[in-house]
């Protein structure tokens, strides 16, 4: 039911009357003109069909029930004092604090600038960030853990929103005594044919590899699986074989020579970068408008493709 509640700057004119005696002074400690005061008292009755003040020459006193409607006015006021205060410590809250989740490799090279322009941009905002592979990334956002997640894999859940926020392609790696090192180009056939350094399931640079694999009718033959992007390169150099990570995670140990790259000729390595969340809180809508943003500058900076 609707209950037809007085405006509460009126019911503070009205309590303030009661303490300073006279409407005159009521309006010059509020500082509003006397006319103005007297009429939106008049309209109070009105709305609430109680007569609140007997009006004299040496001032306003209350009637019975003006003094009853005081009463009860002074405790509203005190409970919308307390609203406002509520609501304005959960806003410095939910501004003051932002929890979100990364894949590995977004985690190690692209999320680093983009929690610095949210510093920049917002300030006031504490960021923290959770890493594992994308399924647990996933997992996280769905579970209420974090607002927002940022995954590497194209196997996004049904009932995460999600937005795609770049691309990220794989490559192959190996060391410079390898005999791929000298070919510089295999198939999936080839791939197929020989143990791997992977990521686990889960990650998105297993399920890209898995996916693109499979496609091409190949499955992978595992050597060695780990959820380190450098444990499985310190395995590479070490002649282990050749390993698959995503290309920026190797740029490094391409650059010194540590590691050579191998193109392979009948399949495509690339992935989604994505942007995952729920609509269970209004929060998580703006992690994600944050992150956009951030996201955005990097774009514009040349450092997402």
């Amino acid at each position: 039911m609707r209950v037809n509640v007085p405006d509460l700057d009126d019911l503070y004119l009205l309590v303030t009357i009661a303490r300073t005696g006279s409407i005159g002074q009521a309006s010059a400690e509020l500082r509003v003109a006397q006319p103005s005061a007297s009429r939106r008292i008049a309209a109070l009755e009105r709305n609430l069909k109680v007569g609140l003040l007997r009006r004299g020459a040496r001032g306003s006193t209350l009637t019975p029930a003006g003094r009853v409607v005081v009463d009860w006015a002074i405790t509203l006021l005190r409970a919308a004092e307390d609203f406002r205060h509520s609501v304005d410590a959960l806003s410095r809250q939910r501004n003051s604090s932002l929890r979100a989740a990364a894949s590995m490799t977004i985690a190690e090279h692209y999320a680093s600038n983009w929690l610095a322009m949210l510093r920049y941009e917002s300030p006031d905002t504490a960021v923290s960030l959770s890493v594992g592979n994308s399924l647990e990334v996933m997992e996280l956002v769905e579970s209420g853990k974090v607002e927002v997640g940022l995954i590497e894999t194209p196997n996004v859940h049904s009932n995460l929103r999600h937005r795609q926020i770049g691309t990220d392609r794989l490559a192959v790696a190996v060391a410079p005594g390898h005999p791929w090192a000298e070919a510089l180009v295999v198939s999936a056939a080839d791939l197929a044919a020989t143990p791997l350094l992977v990521r686990e399931p889960g990650s998105g640079t297993r399920d890209t590899l898995d996916r693109a694999m499979s496609e091409a009718g190949h499955e992978i033959k595992v050597s060695l699986e780990l959820a380190s992007n450098t444990a499985l390169k310190s395995a590479a150099i070490a002649g282990m074989g050749p390993v698959i990570l995503a290309g920026i995670a190797l740029a490094d140990d391409f650059a010194t020579g540590s590691l050579v790259q191998v193109a392979v000729s009948d399949i495509v390595l690339s992935r989604p970068l994505t942007i995952v969340w729920t609509d269970n809180t209004s929060l998580s809508q703006e992690a994600v408008g944050l992150f956009l943003g951030a996201i955005r500058n990097d774009r514009r900076k040349g450092r997402l493709a």
